[in-house]
């Protein structure tokens, strides 16, 4: 199994194992005869929260080219996201001010994570001067168009954006100049 493909199946786990963690999290807190603990539905989250960043920082680590900006990106959009999350909860109590407040704060507390790892799927992405480094990193030339000599690598097709051009793969490697592109082996 690839690392990839191990990532992507422990990201899918993340969300069942977080929503398990606040079930046991929860229940360890509840008393008997006791009224609706409040507190222990933010203690819940707040552990789920924890759990979240930190298994999904480690899971994708070595995938994302960690700079300060990515960083201070990540913990804003952790803050931001916890300002959703109230949001939905205020928007809840707003809506229907005689709620029981246990509701919005399930509400908004589940928003939190899903906002956040979404938030840090578009953060983390590889922008295409880091790709271009990583592919020079491991040897790998770009490909150009023939006609125009625009940058066609990492294109899901073999059409030009620039000139509209279209071409075979095999018309592409063929045009490309020696030592400039290297052939994939099959």
């Amino acid at each position: 199994m690839t690392q990839t493909v191990a990532r992507l199946l422990l990201s899918m786990l993340l969300m069942p194992m977080s929503m398990g963690l606040f079930v046991v999290v929860f229940a360890i807190q509840i008393q008997p005869g006791s009224r609706f603990p409040i507190e222990g539905l933010i203690i819940s989250w707040a552990a789920v929260y924890l759990f979240l960043a930190i298994a999904w920082i480690l899971i994708w680590r070595s995938a994302v080219k960690w700079t300060g900006l990515r960083w201070l990106g990540t913990i804003v959009t952790g803050l931001l996201s916890l300002i959703c999350g109230g949001g939905i909860a205020a928007l809840c109590l707003i809506l229907n001010p005689r709620l029981p407040l246990p509701v919005p704060v399930l509400a908004g507390g589940a928003i939190v994570p899903i906002v956040w790892v979404l938030a840090t799927l578009l953060l983390w992405r590889e922008t295409p001067r880091e790709r271009m480094a990583r592919l020079a990193a491991l040897g790998l030339k770009g490909i150009h168009c023939p006609i125009c000599g625009y940058e066609l690598t990492g294109l899901s097709e073999a059409r030009c954006p620039e000139c509209g051009a279209r071409f075979t793969l095999d018309q592409l490697f063929a045009a490309q100049h020696p030592g400039d592109v290297d052939r994939p082996t099959t």
